[in-house]
């Protein structure tokens, strides 16, 4: 078990230079970009930046600030597009007006992701480093010899696994509590599973308390310091971003899985104490639908299917994972599958699986 952590002590937050990036191109980064200044100044947090993530953030620094004009410029010209083509024709001229304004700023002096990327580099010019780079890089290259993450993607990972050496060597001499935060999902969270653990060949660096994985900076900041984050944001009028349909309908498959094992779990229960008849295909009649509604009843190659669906399942999300549900948990899982799907349009209390 963990030892008790010294809250007294700023939590130490590293960040990947896959957040640093996306905190400057990201135009919903500013509010927490400015939370995370705030609770730095009132050292509630210290920020650990080693020299690989500043080196890695100055090479493509220019480049995300070239590809964050192009692509905001782009999105006007389609907005443009689509609202005279569109748009009420009464409303439409006025409208216009305003998107010309605004990409009339972005291409002048205004550049929001330019203005980020140099507070990012006043807050890495306020934070220090004391770690060894040099047996950072042994225990990388004995990582990459022996095809551990985040080389088990095939690819050069060398840089990402001297810095997660390096959050090793920090999470081991910190007084307090820290927290590792990546967008890198690939190279360093569960595979087939929930993203939001760690690959098990880098589990050792992290525990449930003292050194934890995340990999969103809302998330991290919220666990280590709930009210002074809360506060921050607030400060800096934070507005949520729209979720993708995307990940909407990702969360919403997620849930209508985990909904179904369940319920197939009780199903085989309720064979295995006798409760469940099994019968075989060609004995199935007229005379059994009513039972096999009531779940008193089911064929053989039915069964036999829903098994082989119950373990890919498992396997995609973890058997571990998979419950039993607390009575509190269950809720949740069943009112955010509602709640997810009237979003998508359908009526309240859609919980088929």
């Amino acid at each position: 078990m963990d030892k008790k952590s010294d809250n007294t002590s700023p939590a130490l937050v590293f960040l990947d230079t896959s957040v640093w990036l996306d905190l400057a191109v990201n135009e919903a980064g500013g509010p927490l970009l400015g939370a995370l200044e705030s609770l730095k100044k009132q050292r509630v947090i210290e920020l650990a930046v080693p020299q690989i993530v500043r080196d890695e953030f100055a090479r493509n620094k220019d480049r995300v600030v070239q590809d964050s004009g192009r692509s905001l410029s782009a999105a006007l010209d389609r907005a443009t597009g689509a609202l005279w083509k569109y748009g009420n024709p009464r409303r439409r001229r006025k409208a216009a007006e305003v998107l010309s304004d605004i990409k009339h700023r972005l291409n002048g002096s205004l550049d929001v992701t330019a203005e980020a990327v140099a507070r990012i580099e006043k807050l890495f010019a306020a934070s220090e480093w004391l770690g060894n780079p040099n047996t950072a890089i042994e225990a990388s290259s004995r990582r990459a010899l022996q095809k551990k993450a985040p080389f088990h993607t095939g690819k050069n990972s060398f840089a990402d696994a001297v810095i997660i050496e390096l959050y090793g060597q920090l999470s081991k001499s910190a007084k307090g509590r820290s927290v590792f935060v990546t967008h890198n999902k690939r190279d360093f969270s569960l595979p087939n599973g929930d993203q939001r653990l760690p690959h098990p060949d880098v589990a050792a660096h992290f525990s449930r308390i003292k050194s934890r994985y995340f990999i969103k900076l809302v998330d991290a900041l919220r666990a280590l310091r709930p009210q002074e984050f809360a506060e921050a944001m607030y400060e800096h009028e934070l507005t949520m971003e729209p979720r993708r349909a995307s990940e909407i309908s990702d969360a919403i498959e997620e849930l209508t899985n985990r909904v179904w094992h369940d319920r197939h779990m009780v199903m085989r229960y309720k064979i295995e104490t006798g409760k469940c008849k099994v019968i075989p295909r060609k004995e199935f009649g007229p005379q059994h639908y009513r039972a096999s509604a009531l779940g008193k009843l089911i064929v053989d190659d039915i069964l036999a299917g829903a098994i082989r669906s119950a373990q890919r399942v498992e396997k995609k999300y973890g058997k571990e994972n998979l419950g039993p549900y607390s009575k509190f948990e269950w809720g949740m899982i069943n009112g955010k599958l509602s709640a997810l799907r009237w979003v998508f349009g359908e009526d309240w209390d859609e919980l088929y699986t």
